[in-house]
This record gives structure tokens, C-alpha cells and sequence, in this order.
């Protein structure tokens, strides 16, 4: 299990332009879900989009995709040609302040391929993964335009910070298998 780190994916100019297109353009929501028996508010808005067709549930909620937004297609393709990712699922995560973050977790939910792969737009922000060769997480500083591809089944986090940070848009494209019949 690794990671690959390329801070200067898009350059400044296209991932502002990104940046401020899915403020205004994207339908953000801030969901619930069911963890530990639990209904808890996720600490960040989110929004999905991917193939039409395509349902990926987890926690308690389904996230059904009815297409890709039109500013997305050619990020899309140009991750795939960097990544051999072929993504069908992109969850956009938008983290408003330092007191936004998701806890520790793994993408290796049933159905999911195992790499994933993540823009990062917006404010630099200190990400953890627990590499299992490793005693302690590795720290990276995710910077704006930066892509980070690794496997899904590394732990990792992005932790609330008490400094002032401005808003940043992560955008993780994912390969959802079909379900076997």
C-alpha cells in the first residue's frame, strides 16, 4: 500500500478557476449519517456526482449519480491519463474553515476499486496517512492544484485545526464496481 504525491497537478490559474466554479456551481449539502448506532451531522458539505446510474451507499446513504457536471468531464479525463484511474464516482467534499475535517477512516468500502484519487483546491491543509511500514503517520501539507493518489485502504485523515485557514473543495475520484449478481 502507497501514495503519490504531485503538488503541482493543475497550475494556480486553473485550479483557481476550478475553485471558484464549484462554490457557486455545485448544489453542496451538509448530510447525516448513521455511525455506531448514532445520527451524526458530517463536519463538512458535500456533493456527488459520476455516471448516471451509478449508487454508491455507505453509512446509511445512498448517493445516486445522474451524470457528470460539465466543468468536471475534463478534470476527469486528464486524472485518468495521469492515474489509469478510470473514476466513476467523484465525491467533492468543501471544507469551510479549520473546524470542518473527517476523521480517520479507509475508502475500501465493499464495491470500491482500490486506488483512489484527489484534487485538492483552495486552502493548504495538513492531511495524515498511516502507512503500514510506519509507526506514525506521515504528514503531507495538500496544497492547492495538488493530486494525491494512493490506495484506498490506507487510513487517513484530515483533522480539524484551530488556525486560520480559508475554505478548501476536495475532489475524490473513485471506481465503484459493479455489485456481482
Amino acid at each position: 500500500m502507497s501514495y503519490t504525491y504531485l503538488p503541482r497537478f493543475l497550475d494556480s490559474e486553473e485550479a483557481t478557476a476550478l475553485f471558484d466554479a464549484l462554490l457557486d456551481g455545485v448544489r453542496w449539502e451538509q448530510e447525516w449519517l448513521h455511525l455506531y448506532g448514532r445520527r451524526v451531522r458530517v463536519p463538512r458539505l458535500v456533493s456527488w456526482c459520476g455516471d448516471e446510474g451509478v449508487n454508491y451507499r455507505y453509512s446509511g446513504a445512498d448517493h445516486a449519480c445522474d451524470g457528470w457536471l460539465p466543468g468536471l468531464t475534463a478534470l476527469r479525463r486528464r486524472v485518468a491519463e495521469q492515474t489509469a484511474l478510470q473514476g466513476n464516482l467523484l465525491l467533492m467534499n468543501r471544507y469551510r474553515s479549520g473546524a470542518d475535517y473527517i476523521g480517520w477512516h479507509a475508502d475500501d468500502e465493499r464495491g470500491l476499486a482500490g486506488c483512489i484519487a484527489s484534487v485538492s483546491l483552495g486552502a493548504r491543509r495538513r492531511f495524515l496517512l498511516r502507512l503500514p511500514s510506519e509507526q506514525r503517520a506521515v504528514s503531507l501539507d495538500l496544497e492547492h492544484g495538488s493530486l494525491l493518489v494512493m490506495d484506498g485502504a490506507l487510513r487517513h485523515t484530515l483533522p480539524r485545526t484551530s488556525k486560520a485557514v480559508g475554505e478548501r473543495i476536495n475532489l475524490t475520484f473513485r471506481r465503484l464496481m459493479p455489485p456481482c449478481r
